[in-house]
């Protein structure tokens, strides 16, 4: 199978995945409304290192706008992930040397190690949630729960990426 075709099945398996079944997952008790992990975007993180931005931030606009096409989200995911992917280069520079950038690497376990990958992880998917919660309420009134709500939210999300990476990655496959 070509890079390419690999890169799109993984891209809509995701999305299926957050549709079908992360957007209507209900926690039972006080977890039911803090917890909303988004697994999408994943896809954007695991990007080669050296794509460039103005390929990334299409790829991460395109999959935000389809999220919101399917679950009627009137563009908040959108916004959300075309933040992360403007930002990811940026992040990126803490935990990568130019070189790896270069050789044209795919984040993971194996190229960042698992201490350095699953920050990485956590710092876009907390910007992401954050962002997602904050234009979802549209107002800094009860920021503390919107902030719970988004460490909680972006934990969860983590663990499941990570659970994903560890089940899919393959060690001698640094090239995806």
């Amino acid at each position: 199978m070509k890079k390419w075709q690999k890169s799109i099945l993984i891209a809509a398996a995701l999305v299926a995945g957050q549709i079908l079944l992360f957007n209507s997952v209900q926690l039972r008790g006080i977890l039911n409304s803090f917890v909303a992990p988004c697994i999408y975007i994943f896809y954007i993180f695991i990007l080669p290192m050296g794509i460039s931005k103005v390929s990334l931030l299409l790829i991460s606009f395109a999959l935000g706008l389809t999220v919101d096409v399917l679950s009627g989200t009137l563009g908040l995911n959108t916004a959300a992930c075309a933040l992360v992917g403007f930002i990811r280069p940026e992040v990126m520079k803490l935990f990568v040397s130019r070189e790896d950038v270069n050789k044209g690497l795919r984040p993971s376990i194996y190229t960042l190690k698992f201490f350095n990958f699953s920050f990485y992880l956590f710092i876009l998917a907390f910007i992401f949630h954050l962002s997602l919660f904050f234009l979802e309420i549209f107002t800094l009134y009860e920021a503390h729960f919107t902030l719970l709500r988004t460490l909680l939210s972006a934990a969860a999300a983590v663990t499941i990426m990570m659970i994903l990476e560890i089940f899919f990655a393959k060690k001698n496959n640094r090239y995806r």
